[in-house]
């Protein structure tokens, strides 16, 4: 069986329609009196990856959110298994959830209720 492109504790997120890998290195660093940067590593290669769908349900949209909802039994950060561009392989970091947007509802069922979202967009970001 193919591992998911990207899994949230023991779920599996649907393949999504764009991935982009984001490494980074936290720097704490300034200039001196000649302007040349000083400074130092904090951290390196911190992880984000940005997911975006072509259309998701509204109820696969919501399972997604809630991961993340303490009200719903998820929590503020989470294991999430993905890809990394680095090491070549899977990885599991914990990660939290950035900002999510959709670009609006698919459409709407008999009873005036959204059917499902076209673009919805997460980040997740290395804590």
């Amino acid at each position: 069986m193919a591992n998911a492109l990207v899994r949230i504790r023991d779920y599996d997120l649907p393949t999504p329609s764009s991935y982009i890998g984001l490494t980074a290195d936290l720097v704490d660093a300034g200039r001196n009196a000649e302007g040349t940067t000083i400074g130092s590593v904090v951290r390196e290669d911190v992880a984000k990856v940005e997911i975006t769908y072509n259309y998701l349900t509204v109820g696969q949209w919501s399972a997604i959110l809630k991961l993340f909802k303490t009200s719903y039994g998820g929590s503020f950060s989470n294991p999430v298994t993905f890809y990394d561009q680095v090491t070549a392989d899977w990885v599991t970091r914990n990660m939290y959830i950035g900002d999510r947007t959709t670009s609006g509802m698919f459409r709407l069922n008999s009873a005036g209720n959204p059917v499902g979202w076209d673009g919805p967009k997460l980040q997740l970001i290395e804590v």
